[in-house]
C-alpha cells in the first residue's frame, strides 16, 4: 500500500528532497561538512506488536478499574441511594420528575441531530471556500481581543485593558505575519476535507470511540465512589434533623489513591483519543499513496487502519498517552495544592510549577500529534515515529505549525458557530414544549440553551477533530510523497504545489 509508484515526477526533485536536504555546512579549515540529522522517507514496517509492554500496563489498569468498580463502586453507588432514599416521604420525587428527565433525553437527541445537521454543513462550507474562512478566523480573534480591551478599560479594569492591548497588537502581527501563508493552508484544508468526505465511516468510528469513552467515564467514577467509600476516606454522617454529610480524608494515603486514579483516568482518555487520530492517519495516507483502497464510506482502509491502531500500533498508542496522562495528573494535584495553599510564597511556587507543567504538556501534545501520524502511516514504534517528527520539525520549522494553527482557528471557530446554532434549537425546544424544562422554572431558558450548546460543542468537536488530523496527516504526507500525491490526486496536489510556490518560491524544487 505503501510502495513508491513510479512515474513521470519522479524525474523531477520532489518537494521533500527540497525541503529535508542535508545542510552543508564548512568547519574552520573551509573543508565541507554534512549535518548529521538527514530526512529519510518512512517505510512501512512489518506486522507486528511494538512496545506491547505499554499496551499490557494499560490492559492492567483498565482491569483494575473494572474490578474495583464492580466489587467496590456498585455497593458503595447502591448504599448511597438506600441512604438518600430513608429520608421521609416529602422529599421523595413525584411522577413529574420523571417526565422532566425523559424530556432533558429527548432534547439531547434532537440536540445532537441538529448538531450533526450543523456540523455536515459546515463541512460543505469548509470545502466550498477555506481561505475566505481562514481570515474570517483570524479577523475573528482579532476582534475579540479588542473586544476584551475595550470591555476591561469600560468597567474600570485597567491592567486587564493593557493585557488586553498588547494582546490585539500581538494579534495583528500574528495576522501580519501569517497572512501570506493563508493560501497554502486553504490548500492543505481541502485536501484533508476531501480524503476524510470520500472516507465517511471514520465519522462514525470516531463517534463510536468517544462512546466508549464515556461509558469508561461511569466506570471510573463508580470505581472513585467505591475506593474512597471501602478504604473510610469518605465518612457520612446524619445530623439530627435528618440531614446527611459526607467528609473525605486529605491524609498522604488519600493523596496516593487520588493519583493513581487520575492517572488512569487520563491516560485512558489520552489512549482513547489518540487511537481516533492513528486510525484517521493510516485512512488518509492510504487515500494518499493507494486511493483505490480508500474510495468509499466504509472502505478497507478504514478497517485495515482500525485494526492496525487496535493491535500492532496500540503499543505505540499506549506509550506516547501515558507520557501525557503523567504530566496531567501531575498538573491536577497542583493545582488542587494551589486552590487548598494560603502561604503566599509556597503559592506562587506551584503557579510557577503549573505553568511549566501546562506548557510541557502542551509541546508534548503537540509532539505526539505528529508522532502518531507516523505511528498510523507505516506502523512504527513510538520512539522511531518520534525520531521522525523531531526531524520534520528540524528540517521543515515554524511552516508546519503556524499551517496548522491557522485550521486549527477555523475548526475552533465552527465548534462554537455550531454550539451558538444548536444552543438555538434549544430555545425552540423550550418554546414548542416548555414541559421538558419547566422543572428549571425562571432558569428553563439558560438551561435549554446552555444545556443544547453543550452537546453542540461536544459532537462538533468530535466530527471536526477527523478533519483537524486528516489536515496533519496531509501536511506529512506532502513533505514525504509529493510525486504519488501528483500521480493519484493531480488537481489537488497542483492546487498544494502552486500555493506552496507563492508561500515558499525558494524551497520549491520543481
Amino acid at each position: 500500500m505503501m510502495g513508491r509508484k513510479g512515474s513521470r515526477y519522479d524525474e523531477q526533485e520532489p518537494l521533500a528532497e527540497a525541503l529535508f536536504s542535508p545542510i552543508d555546512d564548512a568547519d574552520s579549515d573551509g573543508h565541507e561538512q554534512i549535518t548529521t540529522l538527514q530526512w529519510t522517507k518512512g517505510e512501512q514496517q512489518p506486522p507486528q506488536c511494538r512496545d506491547a509492554w505499554a499496551a499490557i500496563l494499560f490492559y492492567g489498569q483498565l482491569i483494575s478499574i473494572g474490578v474495583l468498580a464492580m466489587l467496590w463502586g456498585v455497593p458503595a453507588v447502591q448504599k448511597a441511594i438506600i441512604t438518600s432514599g430513608s429520608g421521609s416521604s416529602e422529599n421523595e420525587a413525584d411522577s413529574s420528575s420523571d417526565y422532566d428527565n425523559m424530556g432533558l433525553l429527548y432534547a439531547s437527541m434532537i440536540a445532537g441531530g441538529g448538531s450533526f445537521i450543523f456540523s455536515a454543513i459546515s463541512l460543505a462550507i469548509m470545502s466550498a471556500c477555506p481561505k475566505v474562512l481562514i481570515q474570517i478566523s483570524l479577523l475573528f480573534s482579532l476582534i475579540c481581543s479588542l473586544l476584551i480591551a475595550t470591555s476591561s478599560f469600560i468597567y474600570g479594569s485597567i491592567v486587564g485593558g493593557i493585557f488586553g492591548v498588547v494582546f490585539f497588537l500581538l494579534s495583528i502581527c500574528y495576522a501580519c505575519l501569517v497572512w501570506r501563508r493563508i493560501p497554502f493552508a486553504a490548500a492543505n484544508l481541502t485536501t484533508g476535507l476531501t480524503a476524510v468526505k470520500m472516507n465517511g465511516g471514520v465519522f462514525l468510528v470516531a463517534i463510536g470511540i468517544v462512546l466508549l469513552s464515556f461509558g469508561y467515564c461511569l466506570l471510573w467514577m463508580t470505581a472513585l465512589v467505591g475506593v474512597y467509600d471501602k478504604l473510610g476516606l469518605c465518612v457520612s454522617t446524619t445530623e439530627n434533623d435528618g440531614t446527611t454529610t459526607t467528609t473525605c480524608s486529605e491524609d498522604d494515603l488519600a493523596w496516593g489513591y487520588f493519583f493513581l486514579l487520575l492517572l488512569a483516568f487520563f491516560w485512558t482518555e489520552q489512549v482513547f483519543q489518540n487511537t481516533i487520530h492513528v486510525i484517521i492517519a493510516g485512512v488518509v495516507s492510504t487515500w494518499w499513496f493507494a486511493p483505490e483502497d480508500a474510495g468509499s464510506c466504509c472502505s478497507v482502509a478504514i478497517k485495515d487502519s482500525f485494526v492496525r491502531a487496535t493491535t500492532t500500533s496500540f503499543g505505540s498508542i499506549c506509550f506516547g498517552s501515558l507520557l501525557v496522562a503523567i504530566i496531567q495528573t501531575l498538573r491536577t494535584m497542583v493545582e488542587n495544592a494551589r486552590s487548598d495553599n494560603d502561604n503566599g510564597g509556597s503559592a506562587f511556587l506551584l503557579c510557577i510549577l503549573d505553568c511549566l507543567l501546562r506548557c510541557l504538556e502542551d509541546m508534548l501534545e503537540y509532539f505526539n500529534k505528529f508522532a502518531y501520524i507516523y505511528v498510523g502511516m507505516y506502523g512504527y514504534s513510538y520512539l522511531d515515529a518520534g525520531k521522525n517528527v523531531m526531524i520534520l520539525f528540524k528540517q521543515k520549522g515554524w511552516s508546519v505549525i503556524i499551517s496548522d494553527n491557522l485550521i486549527s482557528n477555523v475548526l475552533s471557530l465552527f465548534c462554537l458557530i455550531i454550539g451558538g446554532l444548536t444552543g438555538c434549537v434549544g430555545l425552540i425546544m423550550n418554546e414548542i414544549n416548555p414541559s421538558w424544562f419547566e422543572g428549571y422554572g425562571d432558569a428553563s431558558v439558560g438551561v435549554s440553551f446552555g444545556f443544547s450548546f453543550l452537546v453542540g460543542i461536544v459532537i462538533s468537536a468530535i466530527l471536526l477533530s477527523v478533519v483537524d488530523s486528516s489536515v496533519n496527516t496531509v501536511l506529512v504526507c506532502f513533505a514525504e510523497a509529493p510525486a504519488e500525491f501528483e500521480a493519484n490526486h493531480s488537481t489537488l496536489s497542483f492546487e498544494m504545489r502552486a500555493a506552496w510556490r507563492k508561500v515558499y518560491p525558494d524551497d520549491c524544487g520543481f
